[in-house]
């Protein structure tokens, strides 16, 4: 792997971990297109690329994840109830997410995930809850759960950036509940979309060594390793400080981080670049 890809690796994991801890994201929405640079930049193939980022993202997620949901659960700030329902719904969709993302093309998904993202900023910005309640209908939970954990598993994200809009539209959670229960959340919606990039890769047979990449199924072990061991420990500064932030600070950061990640997914980024000449 060249020099510059590895620090940007180590950049990409000390970046999303800290916003993982902070705003209770898995992270993968960072990962993802990063690793699917790297891997392209290294001579993969782009549609070995994108289901190996998307694989290696989940894997990465779930420690990142785990640190953040036991720091807030430690400021008593998680529902566990509602993480329960939401993850083991999202355990089973994810795993189905995932196995579509393996025979089809993403990129109409992407779009319609992009389009998802603009809608849920816009309602958290207009329509800001009281932020009364901590708890959620059960059958939302599990809709919430089903919904996320497919999209979880598809594109390689946990999820945090429907859940967390949902907690505070749907279920008038108080933004650092929601940061923590969505935490908690993903820590379950995550494990899903892991097994099956894991057991499709393992039966696609693919291999990258001559690459420098060593994969079980669609998860690299390297880049795995290079995030998981920047991301962790930033996760936990980023629950630190999470309390410290007003509600409404950490619910306009969470929406200018929303509308970033719409953006690249519907292609405006890529759009720009080409305009530019870059």
């Amino acid at each position: 792997m060249e020099p510059v890809l590895f620090c940007l690796l180590i950049a990409t994991g000390l970046f999303a971990g800290c916003m993982s801890g902070l705003l209770g994201v898995g992270g993968g929405f960072i990962f993802a297109p990063v690793m699917y640079f790297v891997l392209k930049m290294s001579g993969v193939a782009p549609e070995t690329a994108i289901l190996v980022a998307f694989g290696t993202s989940l894997a990465v997620a779930l420690p990142t994840v785990l640190t953040s949901a036991l720091g807030h659960s430690r400021k008593g700030n998680v529902i566990w109830r509602d993480a329960a329902v939401i993850g083991i719904a999202g355990i089973i969709t994810g795993y189905i997410g995932g196995t579509v993302a393996t025979y089809l093309p993403v990129a109409v998904l992407t779009f319609l995930f992009g389009v998802m993202l603009v809608i849920g900023a816009v309602r958290m910005v207009t329509a800001l809850p009281s932020g009364a309640a901590q708890s959620l209908p059960t059958p939302a939970g599990i809709g919430i759960g089903g919904m996320t954990g497919f999209f979880s598993g598809l594109l390689g994200v946990g999820g945090g950036t429907i859940v967390v809009p949902m907690l505070t539209i749907f279920g008038k959670y108080q933004m650092r509940y929601a940061v923590a229960t969505s935490a908690a959340a993903i820590v379950f919606i995550t494990l899903g979309g892991i097994v099956s990039y894991l057991t499709n890769g393992i039966a696609a047979g693919v291999n990258l060594s001559s690459y420098g990449f060593y994969l079980i199924g669609y998860v690299d072990l390297v880049e795995w390793t290079i995030l998981a061991v920047t991301a962790v420990p930033t996760a936990l500064i980023g629950v630190k400080y999470a309390n410290r932030f007003p509600d409404k600070i950490l619910r306009k950061l969470f929406v200018l981080l929303m509308i970033v990640i719409a953006l690249d997914m519907l292609g405006i980024f890529s759009l720009i670049g080409k305009i530019l000449g870059l």
